[in-house]
């Protein structure tokens, strides 16, 4: 199946939904970013990269950093499949863009208090019916 999930990503969601490590999430796919060759899954793993990294960044009150983070990966994602490595990217774009639409107009915020600014962390959804499975 062509856009089914692969290991990594597998790992990549579990990581982002369950352990909302987005440290290990960077860490995990920019290693396949590097290792890949073939596109588009190059620049899916580069996208997926900034995406957990603007979660990081959100947590740490880096405002800007999210925005440009969003610049720097939105036509990517804009590009891939709506479902894509077993993934909702037509969520991932939705709510992606909503987040970084709903950021406070302020280049940072204090450290920890997104929540006080009605902030949260996006959360990856498979696509599919069996994809939920899998990744468990």
């Amino acid at each position: 199946m062509r856009n089914g999930m692969n290991g990594q990503t597998r790992e990549f969601v579990r990581l982002f939904n369950e352990e909302r490590d987005f440290y290990e999430c960077h860490e995990l796919f920019e290693l396949a970013w590097k290792a890949e060759s073939e596109e588009p899954l190059k620049s899916y793993y580069k996208a997926m990269v900034q995406v957990a990294t603007a979660q990081f960044k959100i947590e740490q009150g880096l405002l800007n950093g999210v925005r440009k983070l969003y610049g720097y990966c939105y036509e990517i994602l804009a590009n891939l499949p709506a479902d894509y490595q077993g993934l909702d990217m037509e969520r991932v774009r939705r709510e992606f863009t909503a987040q970084v639409e709903s950021l406070p107009d302020a280049a940072t915020i204090e450290k920890g208090t997104y929540r006080q600014y009605g902030l949260d962390f996006l959360t990856l959804e498979t696509a599919g019916r069996n994809c939920e499975e899998e990744t468990r």
